[in-house]
């Protein structure tokens, strides 16, 4: 079963965008256990960082 996962992006700390669900994916919960981190562009730092499931 797929569910939907929200992805937060973690951007350098110095950021105000830090903590901001910017996307939204799907995954096999039965088939990865661990949490996603993905290379995303985030508007607010405006460059790729990487993005992280949140709960």
């Amino acid at each position: 079963m797929r569910e939907i996962i929200k992805l937060i992006c973690t951007g350098d700390g110095s950021q105000s965008c830090s903590g901001n669900n910017l996307y939204c994916s799907t995954k096999n919960k039965k088939a990865s256990t661990k949490k996603i981190e993905l290379r995303k562009y985030c508007k607010y730092c405006r460059k790729h960082t990487t993005h992280k499931e949140s709960k």
